[in-house]
């Protein structure tokens, strides 16, 4: 099981996604190539640092989470070397 947060976007429409450990109510979801690095947030790998564990990877934008999609699941961002990234995932 996996806890849920509603989220609230500033056109009306509301979403459920997964939460993560780390989201708390009342925080800030941002999305794009200038959000900060935080629990919720959505960026492309290219504007995650190396290191950072993360998790509800896509293959393709827009594609939806095709890797560490379940409760408790993470991966962490390894290498990146132009449009590639190696990962580590859970085993």
């Amino acid at each position: 099981t996996a806890r849920i947060a509603l989220l609230h976007y500033a056109d009306g429409e509301k979403r459920y996604i997964v939460a993560p450990r780390g989201l708390s109510q009342g925080d800030r979801v941002e999305n794009g190539p200038t959000a900060d690095i935080k629990p919720g947030n959505n960026l492309a790998l290219r504007n995650i640092p190396v290191g950072t564990t993360i998790h509800a990877i896509e293959l393709r934008p827009g594609g939806g989470a095709k890797f560490a999609r379940s409760a408790g699941a993470s991966v962490q961002l390894l290498a990146k070397e132009g449009t590639m990234a190696h990962l580590r995932m859970p085993s």
